[in-house]
C-alpha cells in the first residue's frame, strides 16, 4: 500500500469486498473528507475521473461492495483501487484542506481514522 501520510494522521488497511487486483474503485467519504480518483494508465492516466465529495460514497465497476462501505464510520474516508485506479484522499476545511491526506494506488485499500 502506498499512503502519504501528513501530521496527526493515521490510516489503517481494511480489505472491504471485491479484489483489490480488479480493475475497480471503490471511495467513501465522511464528513470532512474528499477523494479523486484517477487512472494510471492509458491516455486519461492522471486526469480526475471522478471527485467525491463529504459524505458520499463512489463505486466505479462495483459488484455490490456498496453494502460493506455502509459499515465505514462517518467520520471516516475509505479507499480501494484495483490496477490502474488511484484515489487521492484529503481534508476538505481547515488549514489541511486541499492538500493530500494519502493517497492510494494499483491494487490497495485504505480508512482514513479520524
Amino acid at each position: 500500500m502506498e499512503t502519504e501520510i501528513t501530521d496527526e494522521k493515521s490510516v489503517r488497511s481494511l480489505v472491504v469486498g471485491g479484489n483489490s487486483g480488479t480493475s475497480k474503485a471503490y471511495c467513501k467519504c465522511g464528513e470532512g473528507w474528499q477523494c479523486v480518483i484517477k487512472r494510471t494508465e492509458g491516455p486519461d492516466s492522471g486526469k480526475a475521473f471522478f471527485k467525491c465529495g463529504e459524505n458520499c460514497t463512489c463505486v466505479i465497476d462495483g459488484d455490490g461492495t456498496v453494502k460493506e462501505l455502509e459499515k465505514i464510520d462517518p467520520s471516516e474516508a475509505y479507499c480501494e483501487c484495483g490496477e490502474g485506479w488511484t484515489c487521492v484522499i484529503s481534508k476538505v476545511e481547515g488549514p489541511e484542506a486541499d492538500k493530500t491526506a494519502f493517497e492510494c494506488a494499483d491494487g490497495c485499500s485504505c480508512v482514513t481514522t479520524a
